[in-house]
């Protein structure tokens, strides 16, 4: 049918692409620069994390973004899942080594493990989850 209401339109139009992005990628951190379809979907994401933290975002919209898991704010989402992927190739190296020990230089699939572990070892007012996760593995 006609649609009266092309802001709702749009916004609808950019939900979908988001859901698009979301499925493909496996997460919602969508890049600012990030292009969908022709649309500048990154651009849109950062208006809607803008008018949520102006309290101005529609409930309704908000809820559904938070639901298809939108992070709002973005850096901590990157810098969860860096984390998690170099505690992932932790895991990996102690499935293969049977221990935490990893020489300081150590690179795991090109990625300086020594070092990182070195840092979260020695990171004061390392996040309490994180500790307990490093913990539980061995380290």
């Amino acid at each position: 049918g006609f649609c009266w209401d092309v802001s709702e339109y749009e916004w609808e139009r950019s939900f979908k692409l988001l859901e698009q992005f979301a499925k493909r990628e496996g997460h919602c951190d969508v890049p600012r620069k990030h292009v969908e379809d022709g649309e500048n979907l990154g651009k849109w994401l950062d208006t809607q994390r803008l008018t949520y933290r102006k309290g101005e975002l529609n409930e309704t919209r908000q809820q559904r973004l938070e639901e298809l898991g939108v992070n709002w704010n973005p850096k901590d989402a990157v810098n969860n899942r860096k984390w998690m992927h170099k505690f992932n190739l932790l895991v990996k190296f102690k499935e293969r080594e049977g221990h935490c020990r990893v020489p300081a230089m150590h690179k795991e699939d090109g990625e300086n493990l020594g070092k990182w572990l070195s840092k979260q070892k020695h990171a004061h007012g390392l996040d309490p989850e994180r500790y307990g996760k490093l913990k539980e593995l061995g380290v």
